[in-house]
């Protein structure tokens, strides 16, 4: 069996906390979690002279479903601590689960690195980073525990999926500046804090049959996709792990917008470049390995005919799509996932358990990549369905500093698309290019050059859309690149998120101003309607 080598996580000691000394300290916990990350609009962002003295005075709750509050701490990893045992009590519940974190994350995603005790930050660094982790799982384990009593308010599952993905950051920006590591190319290779393994499944990572494997690449459709829904996600795509019960070969099952769906020795998924990925396991074997080989089966014996099962641009989980075809006649990455448990199970188990809604206030530019979907199943959904195990968690280092970067180029370009009218646009020089590129793939002289980045079912104005998303986002990025190394020369840090998303800001009304003057960096790909 293939595996790969991970250090046990610290768990948290037996929790035995007295309870009135747990009321004067479980403030603590709540403020770590959401502090370096950001927020994931950009709705309350922090200005230039925000400082610590400013942060000191911000207040966070006491513990859940209490009406008091305490002034955000300096220790941070005894305010992680104290956050595990916030949601280990009865008053974590689902009456308390929204408002508890909620307002944690909104007041706190300002906290500039300096509000903390620094050298202790760097002495603890280690032990924060295995902290993390162990609240994620504690998070989806009290998730399941409010589910067993009833259903679960969407708030409260949109304050998780803000917490999970503001833990992932802070995660990866304690690691990049205090912990001395090699960065790790080989997806799920590598020591903590590269990779982690929950130590329910051993010190060892294996996959298994059914395993859905999450990723994040770098690439600014990645982040598009990441940041497509109501609710913004730390990854990208989805695979699904399908280990030979004869042979122990493992390949995954996955849906590419290049190539369509496609099954490929699982050393491919591992050495391509992915900045983050994750590992999460169905709690019943049987279902799991069903579910796998039927989408094995399904994948491979329409490849073996000559023809990938085409990619799903229209993003459908039911129904039919407006040429007639049934939904899942073609796959989108998450998709392959869910068709698999859905036939495994007689229909009766159906993943995502909370599927992510579309940003209805951009519904032109939906249309414009061709979604037709008005909810769809975003990778990140994965983070808060309990029916699966957080396995082990990877990224690579040396790429998630960039990844952040792209989160904050793609978040101020959806901003600017809502709250402005900026549309992308395609230049008349840009427009001939598509079309060749567009005719060229049904060419036999160029459809063996091109088939890999435009396929043949890719309508038209995703295509454009795409290239124009591309050129903007990569001009943007540089810029932001520009000012963050600047600030890492004077503070000795990268940006925070919400940093980036100040700069974001000022640089698309510093480049309106510019275009008025024929002097724009990317205006002319995205503009408001003239």
């Amino acid at each position: 069996m293939w595996q790969v080598p991970g250090p046990g996580v610290t768990m948290l000691r037996g929790f035995a906390v007295e309870y009135r000394r747990f009321l004067a300290r479980s403030a603590v916990a709540s403020l770590s979690l959401v502090l370096i990350h950001g927020s994931a609009s950009g709705d309350e962002l922090v200005g230039p002279g925000r400082d610590g003295g400013e942060l000191s005075q911000l207040r966070v709750p006491k513990f859940p479903g209490s009406g008091e509050s305490i002034p955000l701490p300096r220790d941070l990893l005894m305010g992680i601590r104290m956050f595990r045992e916030a949601i280990n009590t009865a008053t974590f519940n689902a009456d308390t689960c929204a408002s508890f974190l909620g307002e944690v994350y909104a007041k706190l995603f300002r906290a500039s690195p300096s509000h903390f005790d620094l050298p202790e930050m760097k002495k603890d660094a280690e032990t924060i980073v295995g902290e993390i982790f162990g609240t994620k799982i504690d998070l989806r384990r009290q998730l399941a525990r409010m589910e067993s009593t009833g259903p679960v308010p969407v708030s409260c599952v949109n304050a998780m999926r803000d917490t999970m993905r503001a833990s992932l950051f802070m995660s990866e920006y304690v690691a990049e500046h205090f912990i001395p590591s090699a960065p790790q190319d080989r997806v799920f290779s590598g020591t903590a804090p590269s990779l982690l393994v929950n130590p329910d499944f051993g010190a060892r990572l294996a996959l298994e049959s059914g395993d859905v494997l999450l990723s994040r690449g770098d690439a600014f459709v990645s982040g598009a996709i990441a940041r497509l829904g109501d609710t913004d996600g730390n990854f990208s795509h989805v695979a699904l792990v399908y280990v030979d019960p004869r042979t122990r070969e493992i390949h995954t099952v996955e849906a590419h917008i290049e190539i369509g769906a496609v099954v490929a020795p699982v050393e491919k998924y591992l050495t391509d470049g992915k900045s983050r990925s994750v590992v999460l396991r169905q709690k019943d074997p049987r279902l799991a390995a069903e579910a796998a080989r039927i989408m094995f089966e399904r994948v491979r014996k329409a490849s073996a005919g000559g023809r990938n099962l085409p990619y799903d641009f229209a993003m459908l989980m039911e129904g039919k799509d407006r040429a007639g075809r049934p939904a899942d006649a073609s796959l989108f990455c998450s998709e392959v996932a869910s068709v698999g448990y859905a036939l495994a199970s007689g229909g009766s188990f159906r993943i995502p358990r909370y599927r992510t809604g579309l940003r209805t206030t951009n519904d032109a530019f939906l249309k414009a990549i061709g979604i037709e979907a008005k909810e769809i199943f975003a990778p990140s959904d994965m983070e808060t369905d309990s029916r699966f195990e957080i396995v082990a968690e990877w990224r690579n280092l040396g790429k998630t500093q960039r990844s952040r970067m792209t989160d904050a180029v793609i978040t101020q370009i959806y901003w600017a698309m809502e709250e402005k009218g900026y549309a992308l646009r395609t230049s008349a020089g840009a427009a001939v290019k598509l079309d060749i590129a567009y005719a060229g793939r049904r060419l036999p002289l160029f459809s063996s050059l091109l088939k890999e980045r435009f396929p043949k079912n890719m309508p038209r104005s995703t295509l454009g859309v795409m290239f124009a998303l591309n050129k903007t986002a990569e001009t943007m990025l540089g810029e932001l690149e520009k000012a963050n190394a600047e600030n890492a020369s004077r503070t000795g840090y990268a940006m925070t998120s919400a940093e980036m998303q100040t700069f974001l800001r000022a640089l698309i009304d510093r480049d309106r101003e510019a275009y008025l003057r024929h002097r724009a960096l990317f205006h002319d790909s995205f503009r408001p309607a003239e």
